[in-house]
């Protein structure tokens, strides 16, 4: 799957767009095609964040050569790997793709999540594809592989190159796939077609279109002489489903309730899971906070939030173009905490706020749920305390051992 984030052109920073010549305001991928196969940008850094140096130079000598494209439009990209940012692809100045206009790249992302989820959901044992290969650079967003047949899930842009879009078309007549198209959601009361839902209206008499806020599924069928909407129905997303034939069928009629049962002891299985894993996480950080509290005796400084941590709101935190050293949502505040840096060598300080982390952990919870009127007050005062004053890796680790 593609994520965005908007370029920053850092003045001298190794693959930014002014180094690889991408026009200020473009938007990034993290993901190309590269020898028939999704690669993602990522994979060229190991676990530590590191770059894999052989691999990177190597990446970076493809690039040259035009071996990365997107596959959305199947058009080159450049794989920026600086020492700044994260590593990501981007387009050449002058491309029209939909992904390197952020209105257009965002709904076409938000669109391939509701229909991936659609797929899933539909048919949840079977192998899906994303961007699979169908003719030369030509791909589909999605491809449902069952045993008998290949249903291939698409969104039409208004956006969409027509000569493209008929090329699609005819490649999936040609290969026997089962089509399922979804053009842009739009209001009621808009009847004219654009040409690009007219292609899709006549292959698919029913215009399909997801409306990501309301979580809704919309059709409708128009009269092909007149334009005019013959009717116009929506359902919710837990409603509908896909058959092996490509037509949307009401959930009940191809789920029995063995599976609903199935599906919801699996769903309390990973629940569990996910709470002893948070459990065991609390413990650690209760362990450490206990520890940290011994060591340092009450201070007779005052400490505030805003003199120990960069507070950030949710919003402003989503807005950002960067990522911080470390930081942590505290639920208790509703706002995400920036931590000051450790000190001690890279590896030491890893680890160490690892320790730092489940220590927070802890502590918004306590302060969430269990501290009360002037207890929590003394409580987030030794925490802001053991932040402020615990800064040698050392320390961390002595508390998390």
């Amino acid at each position: 799957m593609i994520f965005l984030r908007k370029s920053t052109g850092i003045p001298g920073e190794a693959g930014s767009e002014r180094e690889s010549g991408i026009e200020a305001g473009m938007y990034e991928c993290a993901e190309a095609v590269y020898q028939n196969e999704i690669w993602k940008a990522a994979s060229l850094k190991d676990e530590n964040g590191n770059y894999k140096q052989e691999l990177r130079l190597k990446m970076k000598k493809e690039s040259q050569k035009h071996c990365f494209t997107c596959p959305e439009c199947g058009e080159s990209l450049i794989l920026n790997a600086g020492n700044i940012r994260q590593p990501y692809f981007s387009h050449y100045a002058g491309s029209d793709c939909v992904l390197t206009s952020k209105e257009q790249a965002e709904r076409n992302q938000l669109m391939r999540q509701a229909m991936l989820l659609l797929a899933q959901s539909s048919f949840p044992d079977a192998e899906i594809r994303e961007y699979a290969l169908l003719k030369g650079n030509m791909r589909s967003q999605l491809l449902i592989m069952l045993p008998d047949s290949k249903i291939a899930l698409n969104y039409v842009s208004d956006f969409v190159k027509l000569g493209r879009l008929e090329d699609k078309i005819a490649c999936m007549k040609e290969k026997g796939m089962v089509p399922v198209w979804f053009t842009p959601f739009r209001i009621s009361g808009r009847e004219k077609l654009t040409t690009a839902e007219y292609l899709i209206s006549a292959e698919q008499p029913v215009l399909k279109s997801i409306d990501w806020l309301n979580k809704l599924i919309c059709m409708k069928e128009y009269d092909a002489d007149t334009d005019n909407i013959l009717w116009e129905e929506c359902y919710s997303f837990a409603e509908l489903r896909l058959d092996e034939e490509g037509e949307f069928v009401c959930r009940e009629q191809i789920e029995p309730d063995e599976r609903k049962l199935q599906q919801l002891r699996q769903q309390e299985k990973l629940e569990e899971k996910l709470e002893e894993e948070r459990r065991l996480r609390l413990e650690c950080g209760r362990k450490a906070a206990v520890c940290l509290f011994r060591q340092k005796e009450a201070s007779s400084a005052v400490y505030e939030p805003d003199q120990v941590v960069l507070r950030i709101s949710k919003e402003e935190y989503m807005q950002q173009e960067y990522a911080y050293g470390q930081d942590f949502f505290m639920e208790s505040f509703d706002e995400y905490w920036v931590l000051k840096k450790l000190k001690g060598g890279s590896r030491e300080r890893r680890a160490a706020a690892a320790v730092r982390e489940r220590f927070l952990e802890y502590a918004d919870y306590e302060l969430q749920y269990e501290r009360k009127g002037e207890e929590k007050g003394l409580f987030l005062g030794k925490v802001l305390q053991i932040l402020e004053e615990v800064r040698d890796s050392r320390e961390w680790l002595a508390a998390g051992s």
